[in-house]
């Protein structure tokens, strides 16, 4: 899909009227377990700092929220306004604000994974697999 059909799709949307459905929450075995079954696409929006220091979810993607073209990213790697994609932090902060970007752009089933990689009951604390770096 390229950029200008997204934001035709987009536009399209906001045009009709349609409310932008809301962003869901899961646990991160919840957001390991259908990611490992191939049923969303994992993306961690932390820095590089923090990728070096604690290692990044499994199969995750490296995308920053501070990156100018982080929604452009985002869109290159999902085949489609309605692929199934889940935003990870440190804490879980950052990547609600990430989720929110993404569906207000027009993204339909979008999740924010609670506690994030570092936070209470998140990746490292339930033992996920992280690679290094």
């Amino acid at each position: 899909m390229n950029i200008q059909s997204i934001l035709a799709t987009m536009f399209a949307l906001k045009e009709k009227g349609q409310a932008a459905p809301p962003v869901k929450r899961l646990s991160a075995k919840e957001a390991y377990d259908k990611q490992k079954a191939g049923e969303l696409i994992l993306v961690d929006v932390r820095t590089s700092g923090e990728w070096e220091l604690t290692g990044v979810p499994a199969d995750a993607l490296r995308i920053t929220l501070q990156d100018r073209d982080f929604l452009k990213k985002v869109m290159q790697h999902a085949a489609a306004f309605d692929a199934p994609i889940a935003f990870i932090c440190r804490s879980g902060q950052r990547s609600g604000q990430a989720a929110a970007q993404a569906r207000a752009t027009g993204f339909t089933d979008v999740a924010n994974v609670v506690g994030g990689v570092e936070g209470p009951g998140g990746w490292i604390v339930q033992r996920l697999p992280m690679t290094r770096g």
